[in-house]
C-alpha cells in the first residue's frame, strides 16, 4: 500500500491495516517506510482520534473507553475483533467522558441559555450597546448579607418595571438601587 491509497482509508480501516501489519511481525517503522508516511503525521491522527499504540498488545487501542451513537435510526452493526470497533460510516464514535459532558449540557441548555444572557445584560460593554447605557456600578455588599427592604411603589409603574428587569435581564435590586444612586447623585 503506498501513501495516497493509505491517506483515502478512513480513519477505523488505517487502524485495522496497521494492527493486522503488526500481527504478521512488522515494527511500526517499518510499516510506517512501506507507506510512505511520517512518524509525527501518524502519531498526530493516531491521537487526535482517541488511539495510542499499546507497547505490551503490540496494538493501536483506544486510550479511552468509547460509545457508538448511531447518526441514523438504522440498527448499526458493531464488529469487535482484537480491540478495534469497525463501525459503518453513519456512526460516530464518542469517548464516554465526553458523552456524558455532552449530555449534562444538552439537558441544562436552557439553564446555560438563561445564564449566558444574564451575564451579557450585566457585563459593561453588553449594556452600553444594548440598553441606553444602564452601568451597575454599585458596592458590593452581597457578603453582608443585604436585609429586604419594603416601599410602596404605583402599581403601573411597579409592573412596567417587572417586566422591563425580566426583558432586559437585569437584577430588580441592582436596578432600584442603581436608580436612587443616580437619582441623589444628580440632586445632592
Amino acid at each position: 500500500m503506498n501513501k495516497s491509497q493509505f491517506n483515502e482509508l478512513k480513519f477505523i480501516e488505517k487502524i485495522e491495516y496497521l494492527n493486522n501489519k503488526l500481527r504478521e511481525g512488522q515494527t511500526v517503522t517499518s510499516i510506517r517506510e512501506d507507506i510512505g508516511i511520517g512518524e509525527k503525521s501518524l502519531q498526530k491522527e493516531i491521537k487526535a482520534n482517541g488511539y495510542r499504540y499499546n507497547n505490551k498488545e503490540r496494538q493501536y487501542m483506544p486510550t479511552t473507553e468509547t460509545t457508538t451513537k448511531s447518526t441514523t435510526h438504522d440498527i448499526t452493526t458493531i464488529v469487535e475483533d482484537c480491540n478495534t470497533v469497525v463501525v459503518d460510516s453513519n456512526t460516530i464514535v464518542i469517548p464516554k467522558q465526553q458523552e456524558k459532558i455532552l449530555g449534562y449540557l444538552e439537558s441544562n441548555f436552557e439553564v446555560l441559555q438563561d445564564f449566558i444572557e444574564k451575564y451579557k445584560s450585566t457585563t459593561k460593554s453588553t449594556t452600553e450597546t444594548t440598553t441606553n447605557h444602564i452601568i451597575i456600578n454599585l458596592v458590593d455588599d452581597k457578603h453582608l448579607n443585604p436585609k429586604p427592604k419594603s416601599i410602596r411603589i404605583n402599581e403601573f409603574i411597579y409592573n412596567d418595571w417587572k417586566d422591563f428587569c425580566e426583558t432586559k435581564h437585569y437584577s430588580k435590586q441592582d436596578l432600584i438601587s442603581m436608580a436612587l444612586k443616580e437619582y441623589m447623585e444628580k440632586y445632592k
